[in-house]
């Protein structure tokens, strides 16, 4: 994943920024300063692109607080955690080892996507509460459900090594016995899976919406290959 950068600690658990980070930042920054220039916000210039900044860094954070859940479940059960890494798409938490039992990989799988969607809930409740307007506070918060619920939903999809591949994996682990095997399917379904994302970006770039598509593809071709560097020989 190339070079990090060390921020600190939390909770006891080193946290590290790739450098591909520096480029996420970047370009959804840009991307949203982009869809505030909208004639019902009405904002100046200064206000979008503020407001495009802090709701990247929350997005950041909500990141962090998924692969903190996971880390601090696996210390939980006596997996040491290395450290987070955050990079371009999304976040990994370095376990010093593979859980020794399905529960357990099951329990620490499932808590990422079950926290993204409680801040998605959260975020939800406020903004209806507060009126569902166009003022910062209620787009940002709007945004950061939608986003939060995506973050979650998206690592339910059953191919390894999202989360929801290693949920899949737990399951037939538990049901087989077998670790070995449970692998090779959870990892052919995150190749099947990431196959099908890079055909449906190149389908959206190029009848629809080319910077969508592109990043679909490009996600999709990164899970394709985390998969098949996972396959079992």
């Amino acid at each position: 994943m190339g070079a990090s950068l060390r921020l600190g600690r939390v909770l006891g658990i080193p946290v590290e920024v790739n450098i591909s980070w520096v480029l996420v930042f970047l370009l959804l920054t840009y991307l949203l300063a982009g869809q505030f220039d909208d004639a019902r916000l009405r904002w100046p210039v200064a206000q979008r692109w503020s407001v495009a900044m802090v709701t990247v860094v929350l997005f950041f954070l909500s990141v962090l607080a998924h692969e903190l859940s996971h880390s601090v479940m696996a210390l939980s059960k006596g997996i040491p955690v290395r450290g987070i890494t955050l990079f371009i798409f999304g976040g990994v938490s370095r376990l010093e080892r593979e859980p020794e039992q399905p529960i357990t990989e099951f329990l620490v799988a499932l808590v990422g996507p079950l926290l993204s969607i409680a801040l998605a809930a959260i975020f939800g409740g406020v903004w209806y509460l507060l009126g569902r307007g166009n003022s910062a506070p209620e787009v940002v918060l709007l945004l950061l459900a939608w986003t939060n619920l995506s973050l979650g939903v998206f690592n339910l999809v059953p191919g390894y090594p999202l989360d929801g591949g290693r949920l899949l994996r737990a399951g037939i682990w538990g049901i087989t016995g077998n670790h070995r095997r449970a692998t090779q399917i959870a990892a052919g379904m995150g190749q099947a899976v990431g196959g099908a994302m890079v055909l449906g970006g190149i389908f959206l770039a190029v009848y629809f919406e080319p910077v969508d598509g592109v990043w679909l593809g490009i996600v999709g071709l990164f899970l394709f290959s985390m998969a098949k560097s996972s396959f079992p020989k």
